[in-house]
């Protein structure tokens, strides 16, 4: 049985080095290979993997609309989307990465969207863990897959508006009608102790058991080079904390 962690929350709060840890930390965790998929049009979880990304899902999309005339003879729509698929996955040493792209350009895609739904539904099936970096929002979430989410990650920093944000994302999934298991509030690279008027908004919420990170100047420098999170040395504060959430996931098989 497969276990999904969506990670969303506001740009520029640490979404993708939080799922690069957790790739890495669920990886180490289980022995077994990890599914990352990168949901996010401005996608860099390949960078922070360590990994080079040639063809996203997007392209694949784009290709179908133009070429469905070109899929050979003999060859179904779905069996060609599903080895088209495959190719554009990327194999690391613990984890394999999908890629989404860019967003749809014009034209109809209600036909080619169904089809890919069904197939990385069927893909994620293989995998006992999924790790889901998304967009600011959660768009992505409600076309992309009908899957069930078991962990909704919300990553803030230690701001008010990141908070808020995160908190606005929970109902954003109930009108989606995501169906959610657990939803978990992690605020990024606190330098200190967090602002009282954070606590506040925190202590008021229904995600009032937070998880903290600390600022970690060892991810700082990694991201700062360009350099992927794969080099980061397990005394890392912030991977630790991030292998502390990754323990609380159970999958159950």
């Amino acid at each position: 049985m497969t276990f999904t962690i969506a990670v969303a929350g506001k740009g520029g709060v640490g979404k993708s080095t939080i799922s690069a840890l957790l790739v890495r930390a669920l990886g180490e965790k289980s022995g077994e290979i990890v599914l990352a998929v990168d949901a996010d049009p401005n996608a860099n979880l390949g960078e922070k993997l360590g990994v080079k990304i040639d063809k996203t899902i997007g392209d694949l999309r784009e290709d179908l609309l133009k070429r469905a005339e070109e899929i050979p003879a003999g060859t179904s729509k779905q069996e060609h989307v599903r080895y088209q698929i495959q190719l554009a996955m990327v194999e690391g040493s613990s984890f394999n990465l999908l890629t989404m792209g860019r967003p749809e350009g014009p034209g109809c895609y209600c036909y080619i969207n169904n089809i890919l739904r069904t197939f990385l539904d069927a893909v994620m099936d293989d995998y006992t863990y999924v790790v889901i970096d998304n967009e600011a929002g959660m768009e992505h979430l409600s076309r992309r897959t009908t899957r069930r989410m078991d962990v909704l990650l919300l990553v803030s920093d230690a701001t008010k508006v990141g908070v808020d944000t995160a908190l606005r994302l929970t109902a954003l999934a109930k009108e989606m009608e995501l169906e959610v298991g657990k939803t978990v509030l992690v605020i990024n690279r606190v330098a200190a102790q967090l602002p009282p008027a954070v606590c506040e908004m925190v202590r008021a919420s229904p995600l009032k058991d937070a998880v903290e990170t600390a600022f970690d100047p060892l991810v700082e420098d990694l991201v700062a080079k360009g350099d992927p999170l794969t080099k980061l040395p397990e005394s890392s504060p912030m991977f630790w904390k991030v292998k502390e959430i990754a323990g609380s996931f159970t999958c159950q098989v």
